[in-house]
């Protein structure tokens, strides 16, 4: 089973941990310049490997706010349309002498510029996600607030609770239908190694293949129909 729990080690992180940290597939939501150049992220604490080889992986995120405190000199080089992901690749730290240089590489394009550092603030407690983005709810819509561990009433509301629930159930049939189709991939196998009668195969592919028929069934139209 998933791990449910995540233990946040503490909710502003700066460019003292900049070693620590990675920003890799970081969603941006918004994006403002005035004295500081600021972002509204998700930010990816920890990719888990999947509970059984060929699923997916799950990840804990938080919507985070990353401002970098009287950036100057800035470059732009981006090819963005309004209906493309905008997300973070990897961002680079440059020191010579006295001068810093911060470069982020998105998958639409580069920002440069100079300043001596950056807050994350980290808005809410980081959810366990079976993508790497927190629904627009879960997050409290887009900001730029920098605000640590912000109460969200709605994760505490019944609607939450029974969708969370429900999604959870769906990740279980999708755990089995992962099985049922390793099951079916050993049972081929037997078969062409010679280790299984005709008429006990048939039975048996018979069965494993109405087990994925209903799990395909239940999961139809939900996030997990092609896990």
């Amino acid at each position: 089973m998933v791990d449910i729990t995540y233990e946040l080690e503490k909710s502003i992180w700066t460019e003292k941990d900049f070693e620590l940290m990675g920003w890799h597939d970081a969603q941006i939501y918004k994006m403002a310049l005035g004295k500081d150049l600021e972002f509204d992220i998700d930010y990816i604490f920890k990719w888990n490997q999947p509970e059984l080889e060929g699923l997916p992986f799950t990840f804990w995120v938080a919507p985070a706010t990353l401002v970098f405190k009287k950036a100057k000199i800035l470059s732009f080089d981006f090819e963005l349309a309004m209906e493309d992901v905008f997300e973070i690749d990897y961002i680079e730290r440059e020191v010579t002498g006295e001068k810093i240089t911060w470069l982020i590489v998105t998958q639409r394009g580069e920002i440069e510029f100079t300043c001596e550092g950056f807050d994350q603030y980290i808005r809410q407690k980081p959810l366990l996600q079976f993508g790497q983005t927190v629904p627009y709810r879960e997050r409290m819509g887009t900001s730029l607030e920098r605000v640590q561990l912000e109460n969200n009433s709605y994760l505490s509301s019944k609607e939450y609770i029974e969708a969370r629930q429900k999604t959870f159930e769906y990740y279980e049939n999708a755990r089995k239908r992962h099985l049922k189709r390793q099951e079916m991939k050993e049972l081929n196998l037997r078969r062409e190694n010679h280790q299984i009668a005709t008429k006990e195969y048939l039975l048996q592919k018979k069965g494993i293949n109405e087990m994925i028929d209903f799990y395909n069934y239940w999961l139809k139209g939900t996030d997990f129909e092609k896990w």
